[in-house]
């Protein structure tokens, strides 16, 4: 029971990158299409019946699968956690109320409340599998993100909503008393004049509502060019919000990173700051090569977690959390010295050689840390270490 419950654990783990993990991410996101596009076929009325009888059996083995697989996690959310005083019940329970527990659980009960309302043909209850499109929500942040940059650009979304209620009654109002005598059948009440401005102010235009007087269609012109102001207006706000979202995300996790690593924390937090805004975190599996032999170098690395192996005579060298490699290169312009492999699954940070001599002219404090731990390994540094165990 162990062994089964530690397969799962690495198999579900959102934050590895096992092969074995990247496969069943894989396998779960061909159910979902699968699941999906059997929903759709199966509504095709000129579908032979074998063929949508099959549809609806591969949806309900998907859904099976899925429940498992909900289980499953329910299960093994108390591995590798502190009890803290708590059951294993109250972990199980945290996890439901979680944010992954919740897309997990959205993916499979719609169809199962589905199955008390509807019945189970292409029209009915299987019809629901839509929502196990949810189920990517799971790796990524995409839609916190959303929410986060709603909550802080609230103030003026909302200014950009009123402004289009208002435009929208507006012009509802005045076409309907413009046009309502020449077109009662298309503006005869104000609900109909509504949907003519919204259809409008959205540059949708179905063609079932146009104005027909001479005043109808210069206000029809201004609420079109009034629609894409706004609606332009709202992209660059989200844009914007986006972006700057972005770069706190980025700035916190690389500030996090980047205070991992022993020899930058006598550098000074401006420096760390700087290196924030330029390093590139990198998650990398086992058995990669990151750097070549001979090949020109176009970056340096910080290793956050895990281990690499630099292919270099007499021995390989090992180097871990809190080492750099790939400097030598840029601080000589010359090619790469060694080839670099990781040995497990690694966290890194990644500076690239325009940002490297950006820094190293502002903060030379960071280039005399850098070019002193080059001199050591090159064995300039007063330390005896043979030139040949050099890596890169």
């Amino acid at each position: 029971m162990k062994a089964l419950e530690t397969l799962i654990c690495q198999l579900i783990d959102e934050q590895a990158l096992s092969r074995s993990t990247l496969v069943y991410r894989v396998f779960d996101a061909l159910l979902v299409l699968v699941g999906i596009g059997s929903a759709v076929a199966a509504t095709q009325p000129d579908l032979p019946p074998f063929v949508a009888a099959g549809c609806l059996y591969a949806i309900a083995a998907i859904w099976g699968w899925f429940v498992l697989d909900y289980l499953a996690r329910v299960w093994v959310a108390p591995a590798n956690r502190d009890l803290k005083d708590r059951t294993l019940w109250q972990i199980r329970l945290e996890w439901i109320q979680s944010r992954n527990g919740v897309i997990d659980l959205g993916s499979v009960l719609p169809l199962a409340v589905g199955l008390v309302f509807a019945a189970w043909t292409p029209s009915g209850a299987p019809l629901l599998a839509v929502f196990w499109i949810s189920r990517f929500a799971r790796y990524t942040t995409g839609l916190d993100m959303l929410w986060r940059v709603l909550a802080r650009e609230r103030q003026p979304v909302l200014g950009v909503f009123l402004i289009f209620v208002l435009v929208m009654l507006l012009a509802a109002v005045l076409a309907y008393h413009t046009e309502r005598l020449v077109q009662p059948e298309r503006f005869g009440s104000l609900s109909m004049a509504l949907w003519w401005a919204v259809t409008t102010l959205t540059t949708t235009g179905y063609g079932d509502s146009v104005p027909t007087t001479p005043f109808g269609r210069l206000l029809a012109g201004f609420v079109m060019i009034c629609g894409i102001t706004v609606f332009g207006l709202l992209a660059g706000i989200l844009a914007t919000g986006f972006s700057n979202e972005l770069r706190r995300r980025d700035f916190l996790r690389n500030w996090d990173l980047v205070a991992q690593v022993p020899f930058l924390h006598d550098v000074g937090p401006g420096t760390i700051a700087d290196l924030a805004n330029m390093l590139r975190p990198r998650e990398v599996p086992a058995r990669t090569v990151l750097a070549r032999r001979g090949q020109p170098g176009d970056c340096m690395y910080f290793i956050v977690q895990g281990e690499v192996e630099a292919l270099v005579k007499p021995k390989p060298h090992l180097m871990g959390p809190g080492q750099f490699f790939g400097e030598i290169a840029l601080l000589t312009g010359g090619p790469r010295t060694a080839t670099v492999v990781t040995i497990t699954q690694c966290r890194l940070l990644v500076l690239d050689i325009a940002d490297f001599r950006a820094i190293a002219a502002s903060r030379p404090e960071l280039l005399e840390v850098i070019q002193g731990e080059a001199d050591r390994r090159l064995g300039i540094g007063g330390l005896a270490q043979p030139k040949e165990t050099l890596h890169e």
